[in-house]
């Protein structure tokens, strides 16, 4: 899977997950790679894996349990919480503090940036993908 990005903040990090949802709550999410733009805000990654219409997770036991559960959307997070803050991104009054999500390794990152919306919930782009 080839992703691009253009537009961005120079030198951010960004964190790309495939997701069930493209939108809050994002259902079942899996991290792909690390995109890094350029000082112009452009910003490439190759990732090689299956990413088609029967890719899907399931959990039949353990701590959590789910049937099969496709995921067809992709998201893409920046990786530092005061990036898109000190861009005034999100509210940002006297007091307040950078919103911090789950999505990059460190379980310590920043808002969404960039996603899949533009498709239906059920039917994200990877869904239109076959081998």
């Amino acid at each position: 899977m080839e992703v691009s990005i253009f537009g961005m903040p120079s030198h951010a990090e960004f964190d790309l997950f495939v997701i069930q949802q493209p939108n809050k709550p994002f259902g079942v999410s899996w991290y792909q790679t690390d995109i890094n733009a350029d000082r112009h805000g452009f910003g490439h990654a190759t990732v090689r894996g299956v990413f088609d219409v029967e890719t899907f997770s399931v959990s039949p036991g353990g701590t959590t349990t789910f049937g099969a559960t496709h995921q067809y959307h992709l998201g893409l997070w920046f990786n530092d919480p005061n990036v898109p803050f000190n861009l005034g991104c999100e509210p940002n009054k006297p007091g307040d503090k950078p919103i911090v999500t789950p999505f990059n390794g460190e379980q310590h990152a920043g808002i969404q940036v960039l996603n899949t919306a533009e498709f239906p919930d059920g039917a994200g782009p990877l869904s239109h993908v076959h081998r």
